[in-house]
Order: C-alpha cells, then structure tokens, then sequence
C-alpha cells in the first residue's frame, strides 16, 4: 500500500493525536485529554507510522521526543484541525453565543488587571467559554507558535512568520515613587536621578533582562551608573516594594495601581520619552483567518483598547499624558 492509499485512513482524531503528542511528549496525558486508552493511542501511533512511513515519537529518558517529519507533520496537521473546529463548525453561519471552548490568553505583567474586564465581557457575549489568562512567560512565543496558546499581548515586535500580530494602544511609562520620596517633592524627574536612587525593574519575562531595558540602555549611553536592586515581575509587589523608602519604579500607565493615595506619578526624562512602544496582540498564522478567530482578534482588540483609554483618563495623569502622548 502506498502513502497515498494510506492517507486515505488519516482522520482528524489522528491529527489530534500527533498534535497532543507533540505537545505533551507523553501517552498518558495525550490518553487523558483525547479521552483514549492507551493501548488506543499505541494502535493509532502504529497505524500512524505506517501511513507516514516514519517512525514519529521517539522514547527518550524524557517521554516522546518528535522527529523532525513529525514536527512538520504537526505544523501542518495544528492548521488543519484548526480549521475544521473553527470553519467546518461554522460554516455558513457565525455566532459569536455558540463558541464553545477554553480560551487561552498570556499578557505581559503590566496588563494583567485587564483580565477581569476581558472576561466579564466574554460571558455576556460568548457564555459557552471558558477563559483561561496567564502571565507572559519565556515559553510563551514559542506556546502561540505551536496553537497551545491561542492569543498573547506584549509590547515586543517580533520576526516570527508563523506568527501574526496586530498593533493595539500604545505603552506610555511614568515614573513611580513613593509619596515622601525626595523626587515627589522636586516634581520632576531628570535623568541623572537614576543614578543617586535604587531602581527596581519591572521584568517582563526576560525581554527586558541581560541590559536590555530601556532604562538601562538610555542610562548606559549618557554614561549614568544605576543601581538596580531587584528585578520583579508582579508589578503590584513593586508598589509595595518602593513604598517608605526612596526606590523608583518605572514601568507602564496600564500598571498603576487602582489607589496612587500613597504613590506619585511623574514624567520620566525626555531621554526616556523618546522610547515609544505599543502594545500588541499575537496569534498563529495557522490559526488567523478563520470566522471565528478574526472575530476574537476583533473582540480583544476593543476590550484592550478600551481598558488602556480607561486607564489614559484618570484624573492623576491630566498634567503627564498630553506630554507622553505628544513626546
């Protein structure tokens, strides 16, 4: 039989299985979440490498390691599956109400208070779903590339081509300090107070780390010796962190706290302002382009942009945002 008479038996269920595999490298818990047997799974793995004519998983001390066809196999079996649960579903018609199914979001740690909003207004449109929202992690590109992760939002531009994103609000940064902080009273922020106070970094999952934050870099060119004391990727333990003492903070408008009653937001030194970023929404290509994923781009697009103006109008920011915006 050759591999095109034995393509004839792939199903979709033995796309899921490569995939669940791939991903979890153990049989067990592809079992679990297919809601097999395992001697289930070892019968289609078989019927798997013959149709492919490849050994497909290897065992290692590890669990299942891909080959190199298989991961390609994978790339390609994840696209199609998506668009069989997302097309071949809604074909012809589209109702938002009747997705059914676990979202998966990851959003660098200064937006992380949007998820409440996101998913108060998830329920009311699309109440058959679940949200399932994380922070940013190391793993978290890599997560989106492979459709584990279905949307990320973070503010690094990226050159991955399996990967599509959407611009969304800009990221405005301001200087955080405690009220009694010596800076609150002088006003202002210039860029050689970097170097007489402590500094804590806001991390966000490695992107900013090694020397390449915009505070480092800026203070680094105009020869400036900061003194970075903690790198912290919670933004709310950094409130904390700087309260009665004279740390500084720099980090996103998105970030501050509901209550700034015991913090002052001030405008960072132009050096900084002339840094500009904006947040951004991602997804994989293999996944973009379907009724239902252009309608969730579309959906978390305007929940986040709207929760960024929210953030924009408060009172505390009247005198500081015209600057950044203008900057």
């Amino acid at each position: 039989m050759t591999v095109k008479d034995c393509v004839k038996d792939l199903s979709v269920a033995h796309l899921e299985l490569i995939i669940c595999l791939i991903q979890h490298g153990n049989a067990s818990a592809a079992a679990d979440e297919l809601g097999m047997s395992q001697s289930t799974i070892s019968y289609h793995l078989r019927r798997l490498r013959t149709i492919f004519d490849d050994e497909m998983f290897i065992r290692t001390g590890t669990g299942l390691k891909p080959t190199e066809r298989c991961k390609q196999i994978g790339l390609i079996a994840t696209e199609l599956v998506t668009r069989v649960h997302e097309e071949l579903l809604h074909a012809g018609h589209f109702e938002p109400s009747l997705i059914s199914k676990e979202i998966f979001i990851v959003a660098d740690d200064t937006v992380c208070n949007w998820y409440g909003q996101l998913l108060r207004e998830i329920q009311q449109t699309m109440p058959n779903t679940q949200l399932c929202a994380r922070p940013w992690n190391l793993h978290s590109m890599f997560d989106l590339d492979n459709g584990s992760i279905h949307f990320g939002i973070h503010v690094m531009p990226i050159g991955n081509k399996g990967i599509y994103e959407v611009e969304l609000a800009p990221c405005l940064r301001t200087i955080v300090v405690h009220k009694d902080h010596p800076l609150a009273r002088k006003g202002y922020v210039e860029l050689t107070d970097l170097g007489h106070y402590p500094v804590v970094l806001n991390d966000l999952a490695g992107w900013n780390n090694n020397g390449n934050s915009i505070l480092e870099k800026v203070t680094a060119e105009h020869n400036i010796n900061m003194r970075i004391v903690a790198r912290i990727g919670y933004v709310g333990s950094i409130y904390d962190a700087i309260a009665d003492n004279h740390t500084i903070t720099y980090t996103s408008l998105a970030a501050l706290p509901d209550s700034l009653e015991n913090h002052v937001v001030l405008l960072p030194p132009d050096e900084l302002n002339r840094h500009k970023a904006s947040y951004r929404l991602y997804t994989s290509r293999a996944r973009y382009g379907s009724q239902e994923t252009t309608y969730l781009v579309e959906f978390i697009s305007k929940s986040f942009n709207q929760f960024i103006q929210r953030k924009f109008n408060r009172p505390e920011l009247a005198e500081i945002l015209p600057v950044l915006l203008a900057s």
